[in-house]
Parts: C-alpha cells; structure tokens; sequence
C-alpha cells in the first residue's frame, strides 16, 4: 500500500487537533485504509484513517454514527475530516478519537468460550440496534443479477484451485442467486453498518466499547449485515451465527428482519471476494465456497 508522506498527516493532524504529531503507529486492521494512532502531546492520542478514493470519502461516516451512537451502539467520535489534493490523487482524512481495547478478532485465541460466546451475543443486540435506524445517507447496497461472465471467471478460479466439484457449487449459487433477485419482493431496507465483523468490535474491560468503521454504512437489507458475519466473521465465529442472532433476539426478531434473505446476500458477498483481483487469503478462499454449498445443494 502507498504511504501518505508524514508531513501531509502533521498538518491535517495539527488543523483539527490544533496540535503537532509526537508519533505515529501503523495499526492493522485498516483494511483498504491506511489506519495510524496518532499520539499527540499530553499524553492524548487519536486514529487518523486515510482512503484513496476518486471521490471525497468518510463524508457520511459521521452522520450514521452519530445515528447508531443515539440508540445505544458505542461508535468513536469524529474531530474532524478534510479532503487533501497530493500530487493530482485526492486523500480523504477521518480524525477520530481513540476508543480503549482490543479488537475480538485478536482475542478469539485467548477468550474462555463462555467470554466469547458472551461477546458475540451482545453484539448481536448491538446490530439490531443499528438495524433500528432509518437510514437517510450512505452507501446503499443492494442485490444485483450476477453476470454470466463474471460468474464463469470466477467459476475457472476456482476449479483452478479448489476443482471441478467446488466450480459446480460457484454455478448452482449464481443460479440460486438469479432466482432470488427475480421473483421475491424487494426487501425493507434498514441502517447496515457494512463491515459488521469481530474485527470492528472492540473489547475492553469485559465489555464491546466501540464498533468501528462505518465508511460502507448506509441503507440495506438487515440480511446484508448478517450474511457478513456468515462469510468473513473467520474461524470459530462464522458457524456461530446462531450467538449473534441470539443477541439479536433482545431487541428484535432476527428471522422477521433477515426477511429469508441471508442466502442470496451470503452468495453475493462470496461471489465478490472469490472474483477480487488480489485473491483472498486461501481459507478464506475455501470459507466462501463453503457458504455458497450450505445454500445452494445439488
């Protein structure tokens, strides 16, 4: 990934906090973002995230945070966001305060099962929360007709690494995923925060203190943000999204919201990462193919 030269994220830094940088740590967990704690002086730190978008991006992050933050989810307060023109590429800065703890990605290996299960379960009470907002900004998402082309490109891949037997499974849930988009009313639509993943939970002192990144937040199906956790939540979680709906259950009905729609948007989503241009890493790879086989059965 390009760097973003230190002396543009000083002055960003330094116009919203209204002082210098003392440091800068690359965090993980950034995904197609460049993510720094920034630490300022006085011992006071922020997460600056960077995107490089062609058009002004994090522009409607704040807002849907603040609507999720006014029903009860914990999400981080935005200081600031400036667009920056370097060298003819536009960089877009969210300057956000810095929320305690650790992500429970990084913490699957080390939690006691029933911590776990127990994290999981709250955060599924937190997405229904988010799914009680009306959305009125954002990224919309919605089901498309898979294109025979891509469908066939992303079936070669896989027969190239997986076989015959698991391209047949990419076919039969593009086809199931045709059906669905075709004869079944379109679904209600509700806030989605978009990459609700463990990776965006954080943990600290027994408790989720903050659901980040929002950047893909906006109106969608509650189906989509489930399905998520189905296909990329990673191993154990993603086979336990009977916990998260369970969680789900405190405030509203998961199977009234889902609406029977998790199966098309679980095929959608693992028909994208198996069609990416850098190839997901390879279990996530074979995790895709996987949840296409659950719904769509020979």
């Amino acid at each position: 990934m390009v760097t973003t030269p230190r002396p543009i994220i000083d002055s960003v830094v330094r116009s919203v906090c209204g002082r210098g940088v003392d440091r800068l740590v690359p965090l993980t967990g950034g995904g197609m973002n460049e993510t720094y704690r920034v630490e300022l002086p006085n011992d006071v730190a922020v997460v600056a995230r960077i995107a490089r978008q062609p058009v002004p991006w994090f522009t409607d992050e704040e807002h849907v945070m603040a609507q999720a933050r006014a029903v009860g989810v914990p999400t981080p307060e935005v200081l600031g966001v400036e667009q920056v023109d370097h060298d003819g590429e536009l960089l877009s800065f969210s300057i956000q305060r810095l929320l305690p703890g650790r992500s429970l990605d990084e913490l699957v290996g080390e939690l006691p099962a029933s911590d776990l299960e127990r994290f999981v379960m709250d955060g599924g009470e937190l997405l229904a929360r988010v799914h009680s907002v009306v959305p009125d900004r954002g990224i919309r998402h919605e089901l498309q007709l898979p294109e025979e082309l891509v469908v066939a490109r992303v079936a070669r891949i896989v027969d190239e690494a997986l076989g015959p037997a698991a391209a047949a499974v990419v076919e039969r849930g593009a086809d199931l995923l045709r059906e669905e988009v075709m004869t079944r009313p379109s679904p209600t639509l509700s806030l989605a925060q978009g990459d609700f993943l463990p990776k965006n939970l954080l943990i600290d002192d027994g408790a989720i203190v903050g659901v980040i990144d929002w950047e893909f937040a906006g109106p969608a199906p509650p189906a989509f943000d489930l399905a998520r956790w189905e296909v990329s939540a990673g191993d154990p979680l993603h086979d336990r999204s009977d916990l998260l709906r369970r969680g789900y259950a405190r405030v509203a009905d998961p199977d009234s919201a889902d609406a029977g729609w998790v199966p098309a948007f679980v095929i959608d989503w693992a028909l994208e990462q198996l069609g990416w241009k850098n190839p997901a890493r390879p279990a996530q790879f074979r995790r895709c193919v996987e949840a296409i086989a659950r719904y769509a059965a020979a």
